[in-house]
């Protein structure tokens, strides 16, 4: 859900040398600046850019600048900001492969001059917003998040230019495989579509995001559990089942080994408000997907993952995503054969 702050448009005024504080808590959350009036500067340690009418902002709880009123001048500006997780519903799973670096590249703040591409399709939307109800107003302002990021987008397909043959053709299965289909399929089935052997396939699954077929996606599993425990109408059962596991014991066994604590009591934690770094217990394992730059809600771990992540990690926001909060059945990843009850030790024959 939406919470209060997110997707409302603000209008601020600052006196001259008033500095504005960046509301952005979270890791994902993003603030957008729009100047409408007066003169403003943003402070980097190194350097100072002065701001008039016309100017966007893109700003992070990361953003090592301050924005200030000039000296000699007051400022106005609209503002809001959203958290990106919301957005992950509305893309396909390319396009969150490529939020990735997206999110990177507006950690430390981005401006927008005047005159760019942006500015001038991102202006007149802000003046219709003005003047319409909330909800009408947040479908404005999706339109401005959207012109923004289809030109980050560009930016980033760019850097694809002088890719190996092998990473390349990593991208271009990645981009037709589904999330389902990386969990349904067996490993053999997932080297056939690779046009590898499996264990040349096993072998580019180290090299390019650390992790073994089996780990990722025993980890994409969990992490689409956490996304269904958001539902307090969801049985913890029926969440096991929709995730893989023929076995709610096993299911238990492995999410407490994975988040330090069992389905039902990172449910309450959850429904309970406590933030994520509150959830989280001492000794907990470090996240393998937030450590091999594939975790869509872990923060950034690295400044430029490859294109190959960033369509990894598409896949995974992909599952996240989709499922948050929703109770849904994705189709082709959970067990037919139904769910037993009990602790059990995880058995050959269980999906990994």
């Amino acid at each position: 859900m939406l919470g209060d702050d997110h997707f409302k448009l603000r209008l601020v005024r600052l006196q001259p040398s008033e500095l504005w504080i960046n509301p952005s808590q979270n890791e994902d959350e993003f603030t957008f600046v729009f100047l409408k009036g007066g003169i403003a500067k943003y402070v980097f340690p190194n350097a100072t850019q002065r701001l008039v009418p016309g100017n966007i902002l893109v700003l992070s709880k990361h953003s090592i600048g301050r924005l200030y009123a000039d000296e000699k001048s007051e400022c106005v500006f609209a503002t809001f900001s959203l958290l990106f997780e919301h957005l992950f519903p509305l893309f396909a799973s390319n396009e969150i492969g490529l939020l990735h670096n997206v999110m990177a590249n507006f950690k430390a703040g981005k401006i927008f001059m005047p005159g760019s591409s942006v500015a001038a399709e991102c202006q007149p939307i802000l003046e219709i917003a003005y003047t319409q109800s909330r909800l009408q107003q947040r479908s404005q302002l999706l339109r401005i998040v959207a012109a923004i990021l289809s030109d980050e987008f560009k930016t980033v397909h760019s850097q694809r230019s002088g890719l190996g043959w092998a990473e390349d053709h990593m991208i271009q299965v990645f981009e037709k495989l589904s999330s389902a289909e990386l969990l349904k399929l067996s490993v053999d089935e997932l080297a056939a579509k690779f046009s590898c052997s499996r264990r040349h396939l096993n072998r580019l699954f180290h090299q390019h995001f650390g992790l073994s077929i089996t780990a990722l996606r025993m980890e994409i599993r969990l992490l689409k559990a956490v996304s269904l425990l958001r539902n307090p109408r969801e049985k913890v059962i029926n969440v096991a089942e929709q995730c893989g596991f023929n076995h709610l014991g096993l299911f238990n066994t492995c999410f407490k080994r994975r988040y330090g604590t069992s389905p039902g009591q990172w449910r309450k934690l959850s429904l309970g408000g406590e933030s994520a770094a509150a959830r989280k217990t001492e000794g907990r394992p470090a996240c393998p997907l937030h450590a091999n730059g594939l975790c869509p809600w872990g923060g950034q771990s690295e400044i430029s993952p490859s294109p190959a992540k960033m369509q990894a990690s598409g896949k995974v926001a992909e599952l996240a995503g989709s499922s948050a909060g929703q109770g849904r059945r994705e189709p082709g990843i959970s067990s037919t054969s139904g769910i037993r009850h009990g602790a059990s030790k995880p058995q050959p024959g269980n999906p990994l």
